[in-house]
């Protein structure tokens, strides 16, 4: 995915950026209570990366989340099963929750740090990891550079599969239409 030339577009997607991640955040931290959590977080701030990677191409969109998407998901995959696994250690249910009342925020109301919040970040982690990952596949299949085959076969693919896509750098070999002629 190429960066656009228009600067103006490029200025907006990094304000937008910041703004649509402080929305996240602030869904995020108001999620356990009200409306929002770990998943709508977790797509805003996918959204955010995805408008980066239209505005400054996907290579500063990759850079931004220094890290390969599908760590972020697994980091999040465990802090979200240690959140609900946590209570059973000590004889309650799955997804018991411990709360403790840390402050009153002005605009978000009583701030709780305990087993939900972890939880959301977690989920937030994991939404983020696997949407930002399909869209950054999506894009590098779509573009000419054709990276995503070379990663696919030895990532992704077992042995025996071949590949969808046809790599222009592969030296193929020539298979006869009609090999009897």
């Amino acid at each position: 995915m190429q960066s656009t030339d228009s600067p103006i577009f490029k200025s907006v997607a990094v304000v937008m950026f910041f703004i649509v991640n402080l929305f996240a955040l602030y869904l995020l931290f108001r999620g356990h209570n009200m409306p929002g959590g770990g998943f709508i977080a977790g797509v805003a701030t996918s959204v955010a990366v995805i408008l980066l990677s239209f505005g400054m191409g996907l290579e500063a969109a990759q850079k931004i989340l220094r890290s390969d998407p599908i760590r972020i998901a697994t980091w999040g995959f465990l802090i979200a099963t240690l959140s609900g696994v946590l209570p059973m250690f000590f004889g309650l249910p799955y997804l018991t929750t411990f709360n403790y009342k840390a402050y009153e925020l002005p605009v978000i109301g009583d701030f709780y740090i305990g087993t939900p919040l972890s939880f959301d970040i977690g989920v937030y982690m994991v939404v983020v990891g696997v949407i930002t990952k399909v869209i950054f596949v999506i894009a590098e299949s779509t573009s000419q550079e054709h990276r995503l085959v070379r990663i696919a076969e030895s990532g992704y693919c077992a042995r025996s599969e071949e590949p969808i896509e046809e790599d222009p750098l592969r030296k193929s070999e020539e298979v006869p239409i009609h090999p009897d002629k």
